[in-house]
């Protein structure tokens, strides 16, 4: 699981900083040296990193777990018939 979760989010930001890079690298094509845009791009790639593995990692899993079901529900007599309760 923190596995999977760390190769994802790799992923995400890897491909999130291709698309930024590409699209930025006309606007300043003359005016910042080599190594800023660099450091600009491993900051982008290791913010969208760690937000992007927090929220797989948190989030990992079935959905069984976030839905609590009743067992009251489907037994209910006013539903049973197919009607609405009202």
């Amino acid at each position: 699981m923190f596995g999977q979760s760390l190769l994802l989010a790799t992923g995400i930001s890897g491909v999130s900083t291709t698309l930024y890079g590409i699209m930025t690298a006309n606007e300043n094509k003359g005016n910042e040296n080599k190594g800023d845009r660099k450091n600009e791009y491993i900051s982008i790639f290791s913010i969208i990193v760690a937000v992007s593995f927090l929220l797989l990692f948190m989030f990992h899993g079935t959905s069984e777990g976030l839905v609590i079901a009743s067992e009251g529900y489907g037994n209910s007599t006013s539903m049973s018939s197919g009607k609405p309760p009202f």
